[in-house]
């Protein structure tokens, strides 16, 4: 009996030492080759620390200094998609007597305090290496200043287009060739890809977006800027970076008052962009009876490729000199969809309101066939997707580039989204007066 015993506890002993080497285990260490990138639904995570601000602060009415009333809100950002991304956070919804805020500054006057910016793309008559657009600065005096000479090419001095690449990972980069041509309170821009030849990778999740929208800047509206790396084999889990509103309860609070509620708004709002790379099937001879390794039909892509909108199916028809793409996308997030030139006007502090000609709007940024320079044509073909109820499509149209061959072959399809995103999440605090 003795004998089964120890048999049994040294069996035992086996299998918890060899479970301490397990994927739960301590020596765990995770390979970054066979993690699953480009999964999931969300962007940019915001997690606010439960005890920063706390549920409960006590206000001082007798203190010699403001530390005595200060706190602070602590938000972390990490970027668990798939995209580069450049955005801003702000922090709204207090009454601004009551509470104060470091580098948060609320006019008493309404309106036509900032000036702010939008970028307009143009990708009807462009190819891929080269897109445009115009930057458009209004104020309620009219114009903007923000440096440089337009004779030399060199008009903004926050585009920075070296510093960029060298900030995705690619220290040789060649120059990209930026023209300017000032029009009215515009300067229209195009950004000179050509000389990365067909490594168009390079360019891809988010990296291109950002290089166009680097001239706007979120403290224009009381946000606090973040640029993040996405969760790929470089930055497995995401870059995350922690942002605090470092503030105080006012010695303006009401006598009369004591306690009271007040409610934070933390909203985030950043440029990012899905990438998803379907396979499809070419068939040049669509009404052969001959054996083929695929026939066209409707892909059903999960809805997920590591972003908050994500391509959902591709409807294929081929024809003898063509293949007939139909797009459908999704806002599979807890967010709201805003045009990414807009991305500044999405702040709470924003004068205006953003209209519907910003929102639910998403760009196509990429449409092609891989290892081809082609860019499909689509239709409406301004490339730009409307959102209805949380959805939308697009048609684009591949011209064959090998129709003289009659057998069919599977690709890839190349499609690139790109589009603002901005979530809100709310945090109350009790305050009470102690003194």
């Amino acid at each position: 009996m003795n004998k089964k015993i120890l048999i049994i506890i040294l069996i035992l002993s086996v299998f918890l030492l060899s479970s301490c080497y397990g994927r739960g285990g301590v020596d765990y260490k995770p390979d970054p080759k066979r993690e699953r990138f480009y999964r999931g639904t969300e962007g940019v995570r915001m997690i606010i620390d439960p005890g920063v601000p706390p549920p409960r602060l006590y206000y001082y009415s007798d203190a010699p200094t403001d530390d005595y009333n200060a706190f602070s809100i602590d938000i972390e950002l990490q970027n668990i998609g798939a995209s580069w991304t450049k955005g801003g956070l702000y922090v709204s919804g207090y009454d601004p007597t009551l509470i104060f805020l470091e580098d948060v500054n609320i006019p008493k006057t309404s309106g036509g305090f900032f000036d702010n910016c939008r970028v307009d793309l143009n990708l009807r008559d462009l190819a891929w290496d080269s897109i445009g657009g115009f930057l458009n600065c209004n104020s309620e005096e009219g114009g903007f200043e923000l440096g440089g000479d337009p004779t030399t090419g060199q008009f903004f001095d926050s585009i920075r287009i070296n510093n960029l690449f060298q900030l995705f990972g690619c220290e040789n980069c060649p120059e990209i060739d930026v023209n300017w041509d000032r029009a009215a309170d515009a300067l229209n821009f195009n950004f000179d890809f050509s000389a990365f030849g067909l490594d168009f990778d390079l360019l891809h999740h988010g990296q291109a977006l950002l290089v166009i929208l680097d001239s706007l800047t979120f403290d224009r509206f009381n946000g606090k800027a973040f640029r993040l790396a996405p969760d790929n084999y470089n930055y497995p889990g995401g870059e995350s970076t922690l942002i605090s509103f470092p503030g105080y309860i006012q010695k303006s609070w009401p006598s009369g008052l004591d306690e009271t509620y007040v409610t934070f708004l933390m909203t985030s709002c950043y440029a990012y962009s899905t990438y998803a790379t379907p396979v499809v099937c070419i068939d040049p001879d669509p009404f052969s009876e001959n054996e083929k390794v695929c026939y066209p039909g409707q892909i059903d892509l999960k809805g997920s490729q590591g972003a908050p909108v994500a391509v959902t199916y591709v409807y294929q028809e081929n024809t003898p000199r063509s293949v007939i793409f139909t797009i459908q996308i999704q806002n599979v997030g807890r967010g709201t969809v805003i045009y990414p030139g807009d991305l500044e006007l999405c702040s709470p502090y924003y004068p205006g309101r953003l209209g519907v000609q910003s929102l639910d709007t998403v760009i196509l940024g990429d449409i092609r066939m891989s290892g081809s320079a082609q860019r499909l044509r689509c239709a409406p073909n301004d490339n730009i997707i409307r959102l209805r109820d949380g959805r939308g499509q697009i048609t684009c149209t591949y011209d064959m580039e090998y129709a003289t061959a009659k057998s069919a072959y599977k690709a890839p399809l190349i499609i690139e989204l790109w589009y603002g995103y901005y979530e809100t999440q709310r945090r109350d605090v009790y305050i009470k007066r102690v003194s």
